[in-house]
């Protein structure tokens, strides 16, 4: 502790001595040459040590601004990723208004009682898909399916909260069916081949189907209503073998876009 106020009485009269020295040689007209010795050698330390502190808080500036640049990047992300999900339930919403005013124009043609149910799951290595609706809402095996464009399959199972349904596409699926030529009407079955599209077969040979023929259900044993449009033809031609002839019809409905069906309600026979 003595040593340390030693050191400081020190330096005290050392700082007193060179001041009055200063002010001697201010007085005299003369210059310092201990000052300037003094000062030669602590401007330089001083400028040096300005640039450091300078280069610091830039540095640090740098820093901040960028860790404001990289939140508000993190923010931009954040708000685009909210945006593109509002904009896909958006655009999901309105493929469900369109479908359902589609349906809404189908229904009154449409005869007995239907039900509206949305389609949860679809399995296209199945062709099956499952619907929110079963037999707690009039939901029974058998009853046939359809959507905007046309027919969509069959129930295959159902309990109480929910059906599965066999599309048209699946093996053993067939539909009576008729072609609207222009010409004439030619009846056969459509028949599902576990494909994208549709075998119609027994048709006569001499029956003027064209690929671009609209194909309706014919209503042949109650199982579907008639005239609900069932695809298009894309190919045609004579099986010799059995003397008929067949072709491969595109389905109407979008399978694999399907929100919103109509299934056909039935009550429980006792």
């Amino acid at each position: 502790m003595r040593r340390y106020l030693w050191v400081m009485v020190g330096l005290a009269l050392a700082g007193l001595l060179l001041g009055v020295q200063h002010n001697r040689y201010a007085q005299q007209g003369t210059g310092d040459t201990l000052a300037q010795t003094v000062r030669g050698i602590v401007v330089p330390l001083q400028k040096g040590v300005y640039a450091v502190s300078a280069g610091l808080v830039q540095f640090f500036n740098t820093l901040v601004s960028a860790q404001h640049a990289i939140a508000g990047q993190h923010r931009l992300l954040e708000e685009n990723a909210r945006l593109r999900q509002e904009l896909k339930r958006m655009r999901a919403l309105q493929r469900e208004n369109e479908t359902m005013r589609t349906l809404l124009k189908v229904r009154p043609e449409l005869p007995h009682e239907w039900l509206g149910c949305r389609v949860i799951a679809l399995y296209p290595q199945q062709q099956t898909l499952i619907l929110d609706r079963g037999t707690r809402d009039g939901i029974l095996p058998g009853a046939p399916v359809v959507c905007g464009e046309g027919l969509v399959g069959v129930v295959a199972q159902a309990d109480a909260g929910s059906a599965i349904v066999r599309l048209l596409t699946a093996p053993r699926v067939a539909v009576s069916a008729r072609v609207l030529n222009s010409s004439r009407v030619s009846s056969g079955f459509c028949e599902g081949r576990g494909e994208s599209e549709i075998l119609l077969h027994m048709l006569p040979p001499e029956a003027p189907v064209q690929v671009g023929d609209s194909v309706v259900s014919a209503g042949l044993g109650g199982k579907y209503p008639s005239n609900i449009p069932i695809g298009v033809v894309v190919q045609v031609w004579l099986d010799r073998q059995y003397s008929l002839k067949k072709a491969r019809v595109r389905p109407y409905a979008d399978f694999e876009n399907l929100q919103i069906v109509l299934v056909q309600r039935k009550e429980h026979r006792r």
